[in-house]
C-alpha cells in the first residue's frame, strides 16, 4: 500500500489490549496520524476500522508504541471499503462471547503517586487512585469485555468531575473504568476481630495497632493480607503461634527501595522487579545483621520482599518506619480470603482489626512470587499482574477443553478458539473451602469465555480432588501422568512441538507403573513420552508421614547401603535422630515392606540429603530441607558426587557413603549441600551428551531451587535449554502441560 492516498484497512488486535489504556492510545496515533474511523472493543478482540493517507505509519506506531501493560498477540489487516466518516471516535463495547486476554491488575504508577502526594489534588491521598496504567482490572471484572458496567465499580455511581474525565479521550482517565475520588468513590472502614466498626480514621487506626505490635487484615487487590511489625519477635511470635504456621518464610513489604536495599542484596533485575509495573514478591538474598525478625524466615538466608502497590498500602506506610510483614490471608495453603465476613469468621482469633472498604473482590487473586536465576525469570507462585495468563496458538480450537491440574499449588487451564488461559494460583486442594474455590475458579472461567468445555483432562492420580471433579462433569475425560504433564508445561510456554530431552523433578507424583515418580527422565514430545532414566526408588518408611520427616527417608536409603548392625554403629545426624529400637522397628518396616511405598522422587532425595547432612530432621513445610541447604551452597564448588546409571536408574549409594564420611567434618554442610547441586546438574549433563541433538526441558518444584536453577543456566543457557519464566515451574504449572496434550492430540484425532 502506498501513502499518497486514502487507505481502509480493517484491522483485530487480540492480546492483552482492554483495560490498558490502548483504546485512548489507539485515538491519540490516529489524530496524530491524520486517520478518521472508529476504535471499539469487541469480544474477539479490539477493532480498529482506519481511514487515511497515513495508515501504514498508523498502522506501524500502533504496534511499537504500546502503553506499558499493552501485549499484542495477533495483529490482522484487512482491506475495507471507503468509509464516510470526518473524525476518529472511540465507540461503545460489544458485549458477547469471551476471547480476549483478560486485562492484568497493576500496582500505583508514579503519576497517580504524584496526584496522590499534592494536597492542592482532589485526589490528595485518596487509597483508591487509578488511572490507564493503574489498579484493579481482573480483580473486580464480572464478565468481559472489560467496561465499568461489567464490575463492582458499578456500584459507585460517577461524580460530575470523574465523569469529565472518564469521557474525554485526551485525559489519563478516559475509561479507566474503576475512576472515582473521595466524593464518589468507596469508603474505608476499621472494624474489630469480630467485625464491629470502630469510628475514628481507619489508617491511623490501623497504624496505632501495628505500632502496638499487634496484627491486622488489610484488604488488597485480590484478597487481605496479614499483617505486622517485620521487626517485632512478639508480634512475629503471635501470628506464627494464631496462623499455626510455624516456620515458613513470610513476605515482607517494605515502604521505599531504599530501604529494602538495608536488609537484603538485590541486582539490577531484581531491582526492575521490585520497582514494575506490577510489584511481585520478589525472593532475594537477605543482609546479614538487619533488625529483622529471624523469625520471618527461619534458617533460611533469602527473603520475600516487595513494595506497596496500592495506595492504601502506601498510605499506610507514610506514619510508620518499619517492614512489615505482608502475607496471604488465609488457612493453611488455602486460597485468599476476599470478604471481611471471612476474615471475622475464620480468622477472627489471628487477627486484632481489619481495615476493610467497600469495593468488592470479584475474583480472588494471590500476590505474584518470583525468583531471578542468572538474569531469568523463575515463576513461583503466578498471581496478581501476571494471572491469568494467555498463549495465543496458531489455529483455532474446534471445541473447548479444561484442564484441571494437580492436587497442590492448584490452578486450571482453559483452551478456548485460539487462546491457551492458565489461572492463578488457588492453593492446595483437599479442603472444602480451596475445593469450591478451585469449582468457583472453573465457574469464572466459563463465564468469562462463555465457554461450557466438551472435554476435561486431569493429573493420572485417582484421589486428587481435581481428578474426581473432572470425573463427575459426564464430559470427555483424559488423564495425563504428571511428570510428562511439567514437560509439556515448559514446551506450551515455548510452543515447542519437537521431540525433546525432558527432567521432571519434584516432589510426588503417581507414575504409570502406581509407583511415585519425581525424579525422571523423558524422551517427550507433544504426543507421547518413554521414561529413559529415574532415581533408584527408595523406600519412603511410613508413608506420608515420611515426607514430614526426612530422616525416615535417609533411613532408608542407609539400609539400602549397609546392614541393620552397620547403620546401628553409624555416627550420622540421621541415626541420632532416633531412639535404638525405633530404627530396629523402620528397618523391620522396611525389610517386610510396610507402609514402605517405593519412589524415585528428586524433592525426597533433597530431603534426606539434608538429614543426613545434619541441616533438618523433620520439616515444617515442603521443600524447607532445600531451600535450608541452598544457604549453604558455595558456587565455586563445581565437583559432584559419585553416581552410576544402569538401565537409566541413577544410583547414588556412593553420595550416601560419601555424605556419611564427610557430615562429622569441618565445613561440611557447605561442602554436601554444593556438591548435591553439582551432582544434580552432573546428571542432566550425562543424560544431555547421550542425546546431543534434543533439546533440553526442565520442570517441577526442585527447579525453584535458586542456587540449583543460576548452576543450570551457567551451564547450559548458551544451548537449547528451556525452563519456564512466565508460568510457574512447580505444579502450578501442571494444567498448562496438560491442556497441550490434548489440544494436540484432540487435533490428530479429528483428523483421522
Amino acid at each position: 500500500m502506498g501513502s499518497s492516498y486514502n487507505q481502509s484497512v480493517s484491522i483485530l488486535v487480540q492480546g492483552i489490549v482492554q483495560g490498558v489504556g490502548f483504546r485512548p492510545f489507539v485515538y491519540r496515533e490516529a489524530k496524530r496520524h491524520g486517520i478518521v474511523g472508529y476504535v471499539i472493543n469487541t469480544p474477539d478482540g479490539v477493532r480498529i476500522e482506519a481511514q487515511g493517507a497515513h495508515c501504514t505509519a498508523f498502522m506501524d506506531a500502533l504496534q511499537k508504541n504500546l502503553p506499558e501493560r499493552a501485549r499484542i498477540d495477533s495483529f490482522v489487516i484487512a482491506k475495507r471499503e471507503p468509509m464516510d466518516c470526518r473524525e476518529f471516535e472511540i465507540r461503545e463495547s460489544i458485549e458477547g462471547e469471551g476471547n480476549i486476554a483478560i486485562p492484568l491488575d497493576t500496582a500505583l504508577c508514579p503519576a497517580c503517586q504524584e496526584e496522590m502526594d499534592d494536597p492542592h489534588n482532589r485526589r490528595y491521598r485518596y487509597p483508591f487512585i487509578n488511572c490507564t496504567d493503574c489498579g484493579p482490572r481482573y480483580t473486580i471484572l464480572q464478565i468481559p469485555p472489560y467496561d465499568r458496567v461489567r464490575t463492582s465499580m458499578k456500584n459507585f455511581t460517577m461524580c460530575s468531575a470523574c465523569e469529565a474525565e472518564y469521557t474525554d479521550p485526551a485525559s489519563r482517565r478516559y475509561h479507566a473504568e474503576p475512576i472515582s475520588c473521595p466524593q464518589c468513590g468507596p469508603q474505608l472502614k476499621f472494624l474489630d476481630n469480630r467485625g464491629k466498626a470502630i469510628a475514628g480514621d481507619p489508617i491511623e487506626l490501623a497504624v496505632s495497632l501495628l505500632k502496638a505490635g499487634k496484627i491486622i487484615a488489610l484488604k488488597g487487590l485480590g484478597g487481605f493480607h496479614l499483617m505486622c511489625n517485620a521487626t517485632d519477635d512478639a508480634a512475629l511470635g503471635e501470628l506464627r503461634r494464631r496462623k499455626h504456621r510455624k516456620g515458613k518464610p513470610l513476605a515482607v513489604m517494605f515502604s521505599t527501595l531504599e530501604q529494602l536495599e538495608t536488609y537484603a542484596e538485590i541486582t539490577d533485575d531484581e531491582r526492575s522487579l521490585i520497582t514494575g509495573a506490577v510489584k511481585p514478591i520478589v525472593i532475594v538474598k537477605a543482609k546479614a545483621g538487619s533488625n529483622l525478625s529471624p523469625q520471618v524466615a527461619p534458617l533460611i538466608d533469602r527473603l520475600g520482599v516487595f513494595l506497596p502497590y496500592t495506595p492504601l498500602h502506601r498510605l499506610i506506610f507514610e506514619r510508620i518506619d518499619f517492614p512489615l510483614i505482608a502475607t496471604s490471608a488465609n488457612v493453611s495453603d488455602e486460597p485468599i480470603l476476599i470478604r471481611t465476613d471471612e476474615i471475622v469468621n475464620r480468622l477472627g482469633t489471628v487477627v486484632d482489626g481489619i481495615l476493610s472498604h467497600d469495593r468488592t473482590i470479584v475474583n480472588a487473586l494471590d500476590d505474584s512470587v518470583v525468583q531471578i536465576a542468572q538474569g531469568k525469570v523463575v515463576m513461583l507462585r503466578m498471581g496478581r499482574g501476571f494471572a491469568p495468563h494467555t498463549i495465543a496458538l496458531p489455529n483455532s480450537l474446534s471445541g473447548s477443553i479444561l484442564a484441571v491440574g494437580a492436587h497442590q499449588k492448584s490452578a486450571v487451564a482453559l483452551g478456548v478458539k485460539q487462546n491457551m488461559i492458565l489461572s492463578g494460583h488457588i492453593g492446595d486442594l483437599g479442603s472444602v473451602e480451596a475445593d469450591s474455590y478451585f469449582e468457583r475458579s472453573i465457574q469464572t472461567f466459563k463465564r468469562f469465555y462463555d465457554s461450557e468445555p466438551s472435554l476435561y483432562i486431569s493429573d493420572l492420580h485417582p484421589t486428587y480432588s481435581s481428578t474426581r471433579y473432572a470425573l463427575t462433569q459426564k464430559r470427555g475425560h483424559d488423564t495425563l501422568q504428571h511428570h510428562y504433564a511439567h514437560i509439556l508445561a515448559c514446551m506450551a510456554e515455548f510452543t515447542l512441538n519437537e521431540k525433546v530431552l525432558g527432567f521432571a523433578y519434584d516432589g510426588t507424583g503417581y507414575g504409570d507403573d502406581g509407583n511415585l515418580w519425581g525424579g525422571e527422565v523423558l524422551i517427550a514430545d507433544t504426543h507421547s513420552y518413554e521414561r529413559i532414566g529415574c532415581l533408584k526408588p527408595f523406600a519412603l518408611l511410613g508413608g506420608d508421614k515420611a515426607i514430614k520427616e526426612p530422616r525416615r527417608i535417609a533411613l532408608s536409603l542407609l539400609f539400602e547401603s549397609y546392614t541393620l548392625e552397620e547403620v546401628m554403629e553409624l555416627k550420622s545426624p540421621t541415626t541420632e535422630a532416633f531412639l535404638p529400637h525405633e530404627i530396629r522397628t523402620l528397618h523391620h518396616m522396611w525389610v517386610k515392606k510396610l507402609n514402605s511405598p517405593m519412589s524415585s522422587s528428586m524433592g525426597r532425595l533433597f530431603d534426606a540429603v539434608a538429614s543426613l547432612g545434619g541441616f533438618i530432621q523433620s520439616l515444617d513445610y515442603e521443600g524447607q530441607g532445600g531451600m535450608i541447604m541452598e544457604s549453604f551452597v558455595d558456587e565455586s564448588m563445581m565437583e559432584p558426587f559419585e553416581f552410576s546409571v544402569l538401565n537409566g536408574e541413577i544410583d547414588l549409594s556412593g553420595m550416601v557413603k560419601h555424605i556419611i564420611v564427610l557430615a562429622s567434618a569441618t565445613d561440611s554442610k557447605r561442602i554436601i549441600a554444593s556438591r548435591l547441586i553439582a551432582t544434580v546438574e552432573a546428571i542432566i549433563r550425562f543424560f544431555a551428551t547421550m542425546h546431543p541433538e534434543l533439546p533440553i526441558v526442565i520442570g517441577g518444584g526442585v527447579f525453584q531451587n535458586h542456587a540449583l536453577m543460576s548452576r543450570l543456566y551457567r551451564s547450559f543457557g548458551s544451548s537449547r535449554f528451556y525452563a519456564q519464566r512466565q508460568t510457574p515451574i512447580n505444579d502450578g504449572g501442571i494444567a498448562l502441560g496438560q491442556l497441550y496434550y490434548e489440544i494436540h492430540n484432540t487435533k490428530e484425532k479429528n483428523e483421522r
